[in-house]
């Protein structure tokens, strides 16, 4: 049984609870009323402080809470040996920071783990890295509402590379990082905000020594209209690989 923790307890933090209730074994958040949620998912109190979470045997703390916390708490996590699942990769955009999480993993011999999040085919894009990526390019399509941008009609709202965006969008251009690392290359970015779409659109188009490579995803909006519900269970199945005796790359 793989014994886990949760910082940030929002829509994310409640679906790895639900999956995972015997496993989940301590949560964080600032808001106690969304630990109490994920105490009441997995029907035992597991509340905790961040100072208790980090020192408890634990083999993997899930990260969903924030770029900030990447930023403040992840570097705590790590420096306390545990394993770690970012799900605010947009934080990774920042060349700095992901050194100094880079080599405090490597100094605790513990591990860094994205998940896919709300597209697929990192694991294509990463072995055309190994060949050469010449262009790789994100056109994200949302409702404007989602943007916190209010028009009436279709507009391009941000084009620029992705450590931009993420500074720009910072809860709604995660895709952008993770793309961007398994590219080995900073992705360029579109972002449109669109009146007529309900749905979160990411079309992405490599170009390469491989060859052509030309991906879509159309994916509904969980309860929280950020997030996609792929990109929540992309951390499912992410540790239901790490348990897994057969992995899929």
């Amino acid at each position: 049984m793989m014994k886990i923790g949760i910082i940030g307890c929002g829509y994310i933090g409640s679906v790895i609870a639900e999956n995972f209730k015997d496993e989940v074994l301590a949560c964080y958040d600032r808001n106690m009323e969304n630990m109490e949620k994920i105490s009441k998912i997995v029907n035992r109190d597991i509340n905790c402080s961040f100072e208790k979470i980090i020192k408890m045997d634990l083999d993997l703390i899930v990260e969903s809470a924030s770029v900030e916390a990447v930023r403040d708490l992840v570097p705590k996590v790590l420096e306390n040996g545990k394993n770690v699942l970012i799900m605010s990769v947009g934080a990774l955009a920042d060349s700095q920071l992901l050194s100094k999480l880079k080599k405090l993993a490597s100094g605790n011999n513990c591990k860094i783990y994205i998940p896919h999040g709300a597209i697929g085919g990192l694991d294509a894009v990463k072995t055309a890295s190994s060949l050469g990526i010449t262009k790789i390019v994100l056109t994200t399509r949302k409702n404007p509402e989602v943007l916190g941008i209010k028009i009436i009609k279709e507009k391009i709202v941000f084009e620029g590379h992705a450590s931009e965006a993420v500074k720009k969008f910072p809860k709604n251009i995660n895709v952008s990082a993770a793309l961007s690392l398994a590219a080995d290359k900073e992705a360029y970015v579109r972002i449109i905000a669109d009146p007529s779409v309900d749905t979160n659109i990411h079309e992405i188009y490599v170009e390469g020594s491989f060859g052509k490579m030309n991906l879509i995803f159309n994916n509904l909006p969980s309860e929280n209209k950020r997030t996609s519900i792929l990109a929540a269970f992309s951390a499912v199945n992410l540790i239901k690989s790490l348990k897994s005796e057969i992995l899929i790359y």
